[in-house]
């Protein structure tokens, strides 16, 4: 299964998903509304895209997995068979905005655990998959709505969504990668920042042009958080960093290296690709 047929079909499959819910019901026939926490509402987006998953996975004669543990990457795993070694990773991903200019930011993930051994916190090994992608959703929260109350399920008309402006995309992780972690003391890999939401949905980080090999030498080398040292912290830094080190390069796949050098001679850096992007 090509790339553009996942994006593809996800997008087809989701125009009749309705994204909205009430709450939870009980065995009483009484709803429980959700109230605005955002654990909650990314565990609902979840739930509502693992059909839809599960729909494609079918129609391309693919198993989808869940791991057992919910602290390993990814959250879908999509493959021929166990032993494959083109498993396709998918990742939920919410945030909320408090307006249409509000910055759009994620966490994709730990960049100081499977990148650099294959095993640590990830379901298979991280040189079972081919492909890795985000299926991100953004939201406004709801300022109406009811927290934690109970509703009889005959007025479950009268409970407000706790989300308002869903909009949501997929896109290979490298592609909407930024050169930051996802907050100042984890490991996590930040996404691109911006307050343009097709930048998200175009998948326009600068690594999309770097290539998945430069983006994949970034995060694995990337200094953690205690480093006394730190080789570099921006993209800036490492294109100036990498050449110098090509004899000490490596990954936990093959990569051409030439190749590699090749682009990151010819990228023409903007800092604004890194910046927060208007609307």
């Amino acid at each position: 299964m090509t790339a553009p047929n996942l994006i593809k079909d996800f997008y087809k499959k989701m125009e009749t998903v309705d994204l909205n819910v009430y709450g939870i019901l009980g065995t009483d026939d009484k709803v429980h509304s959700l109230g605005t926490d955002s654990k909650i509402i990314g565990r609902v987006f979840e739930i509502l895209a693992q059909p839809v998953l599960e729909e494609i996975a079918a129609e391309h004669n693919l198993s989808i997995i869940t791991p057992a543990s919910q602290t390993v990457y990814p959250d879908f795993v999509l493959m021929d068979d166990p032993d494959s070694t083109e498993k396709i990773a998918v990742d939920i991903k919410t945030t909320y905005v408090a307006s249409e200019r509000s910055q759009i930011k994620f966490t994709l993930g730990a960049f100081a655990s499977y990148m650099r051994n294959n095993t640590k916190n990830i379901e298979y090994k991280y040189t079972d998959y081919a492909k890795h992608y985000v299926i991100g959703f953004v939201y406004n929260r709801n300022g109406f709505a009811q927290e934690s109350k109970v509703f009889d399920f005959a007025d479950r008309a009268s409970i407000e969504t706790p989300y308002t402006n869903v909009k949501y995309f997929m896109q290979e992780k490298y592609r909407i990668s930024g050169d930051k972690p996802g907050s100042g003391n984890t490991e996590n890999i930040g996404s691109i920042r911006t307050r343009n939401f097709e930048d998200s949905v175009e998948g326009n980080s600068p690594f999309a042009t770097l290539g998945e090999d430069v983006y994949d030498l970034y995060w694995a080398n990337y200094p953690k958080y205690r480093s006394a040292n730190k080789a570099y912290t921006s993209l800036p830094e490492f294109l100036e960093w990498l050449p110098k080190q090509s004899e000490g390069l490596s990954l936990l796949r093959p990569f051409d290296l030439v190749d590699v050098l090749k682009r990151v001679e010819s990228f023409s850096f903007d800092q604004s690709d890194l910046s927060p992007r208007d609307l």
